[in-house]
């Protein structure tokens, strides 16, 4: 009689905890880009597809005299990036790591 009711039990479990176990989540993909900031008013932008050397300046972008030249320029591209979907994952002084979902 044990043994029935122990096997009984074990039935249960085994068939509820299944589903729970055997259900598969997708993780989400994401690309990854790195914005880094190499002078004055100079970004390197290495995105998945592509790299690209950027002066603000060229691009219509004046860095106030008040600012510190790094961070007003690793702001500014990160806005810039923001606008296409990008998002911030880290960063340091010098570089901005984004990210956004992968296409499928």
């Amino acid at each position: 009689m044990k043994r029935l009711v122990c096997l009984a039990i074990i039935l249960a479990v085994g068939c509820f905890a299944t589903p729970a176990f055997s259900a598969e989540e997708k993780a989400p993909r994401y690309e990854y880009a790195i914005v880094k900031w190499d002078g004055p008013d100079r970004l390197a932008y290495n995105l998945p597809d592509k790299f690209e050397l950027v002066f603000l300046e060229k691009t219509g972008v004046k860095i106030p005299k008040d600012a510190q030249p790094e961070e007003f320029c690793l702001t500014a591209a990160a806005n810039n990036l923001a606008k296409d979907g990008w998002e911030t994952v880290t960063l340091n002084s010098r570089r901005i790591l984004l990210r956004r979902p992968a296409a499928k």
